[in-house]
């Protein structure tokens, strides 16, 4: 999903926290999962990828135009979200929970919207060990190709990246084939 549409839909989940709470730090927590998760990007941006430009329109472009080389993002994944779940429920933290409520908006909201723009399986993505097994390299991982978007930032912000064309060689194998003469 855009980080825009995170945007907006964590201010509404803000909201309806405030309203049903009244509580400041819970809502902030609902904050924290929905939308300042994708944190982990921007440590990715810089310590994977190398880059030092941290303009937010120079970060979301590399992200949109696909130029992501390395995809680590812990904040991202499965196994830290079962690891807090039992945490939250072990130690009945309501601030840990409210926090794992607006991430695993914020990942199915992901799941559901990258899933469309990715030729590869989103689902499986979102494990930390999966990443790992494939040394978090992106091509490998979502199959995508870098390519150009002349959008400007507001529209890149909650438009997100458009649909992504598979690798040259899944082109191929997606191919019709043509039946063979007798």
């Amino acid at each position: 999903m855009s980080p825009g549409g995170h945007l907006v839909t964590t201010l509404v989940a803000c909201t309806a926290t405030a309203y049903a709470t009244r509580s400041v730090p819970l809502t902030a927590a609902v904050a924290a999962g929905g939308f300042l998760i994708d944190v982990d990007h921007m440590v990715d941006y810089v310590l994977f990828e190398g880059r030092r430009d941290l303009r937010p329109q120079a970060f979301l472009r590399y992200y949109i135009e696909g130029r992501v080389r390395r995809a680590v993002l812990i904040l991202h994944s499965y196994e830290l979200f079962a690891l807090l779940g039992a945490l939250a429920w072990w130690t009945e933290a309501p601030l840990l929970s409210a926090y794992l409520l607006g991430a695993l908006m914020h990942l199915a909201l992901d799941i559901v919207f990258n899933g469309r723009i990715t030729p590869r399986s989103i689902v499986t993505f979102y494990s930390f060990a999966y990443r790992l097994s494939r040394r978090f390299d992106a091509t490998v991982l979502l199959g995508i190709t870098p390519r150009r978007d002349r959008r400007r930032f507001w529209a890149e912000f909650f438009g997100g990246a458009p649909e992504l064309a598979p690798l040259p060689t899944e082109r191929a194998a997606q191919a019709p084939r043509r039946a063979r003469r007798p």
